[in-house]
């Protein structure tokens, strides 16, 4: 496996990447930005994402594999975590540290087998994912998310994601604004399934700049950026979510 897009069940404002074994620490004593916990972070021994809202979400993973090129083009936001994998079974759960021993949680767990060891895990944002927006406003550029995408794709029509958003947010696409606060949401439509992530492993060789933390959670919009086309959205073809037991 070097390359596959997981869906992760989720109801919280957050989830946690790490190997199932967390290293031998016991989570069942740990509470979320105590200090075990922040060495546990700050140790790669887990990396808790803090989330915009509580939302399932798509993570594509890539195990000592470069970017595609649109992968490069789209990305909005982005982190860099040692993350310490010595059982080979990396897991992506969706919640918080009472995730991380209980045996209830499956159904919001993605578990998958990769070669041990520790990795430089790069966090990747795209924009149509559940952090994409709250990314995209801390970049610094004050240009409205509508505004950007016509000047940037003049002769693409707005498709749906940002129609919604600008029915949500009339002023995010200056000079169009009034035919918006008359329009209608669309969730009937079908959307193809867009990434929320990319987390990239790659061989640990030394240690990151420091993020930062929120509460102990890895604070969402950090390493904003705006690429210099508005992305247009990366389909997942995602393995299904575990069902529950």
């Amino acid at each position: 496996m070097s390359r596959i897009d997981l869906e992760v069940r989720n109801e919280a404002t957050g989830f946690m990447i790490s190997s199932r074994g967390l290293c031998g620490h016991d989570f069942s004593k740990i509470e979320g930005g105590d200090e075990a916990w922040l060495a546990a972070t700050r140790d790669g021994v887990i990396l808790p994402i803090e989330l915009a809202q509580d939302e399932p979400f798509l993570i594509r993973v890539l195990v000592n594999e470069p970017l595609s090129a649109q992968e490069d083009a789209e990305w909005i936001g982005r982190s860099s975590h040692r993350l310490r994998i010595p059982d080979g079974k990396l897991e992506i759960t969706g919640g918080g540290s009472e995730f991380l021993w209980d045996d209830d949680s499956d159904e919001y767990t993605q578990t998958l087998d990769i070669p041990p060891g520790d990795y430089l895990a790069e966090l990747y944002t795209f924009l149509q994912g559940v952090n994409g927006i709250y990314t995209f406003d801390q970049s610094g550029d004050p240009e409205p998310l509508g505004a950007y995408f016509r000047r940037t794709r003049p002769r693409v029509p707005l498709p749906l994601w940002l129609r919604n958003e600008c029915c949500a947010d009339p002023d995010i696409d200056p000079g169009h604004s009034a035919e918006w606060k008359h329009g209608e949401f669309d969730f009937e439509t079908d959307q193809p399934p867009f990434l929320s992530f990319l987390l990239r492993l790659s061989p640990f060789h030394e240690e990151p700049a420091a993020v930062r933390l929120e509460e102990g959670w890895v604070a969402a919009g950090q390493g904003a950026r705006r690429p210099a086309k508005c992305p247009l959205g990366i389909v997942a073809e995602p393995r299904p979510a575990v069902d529950a037991p």
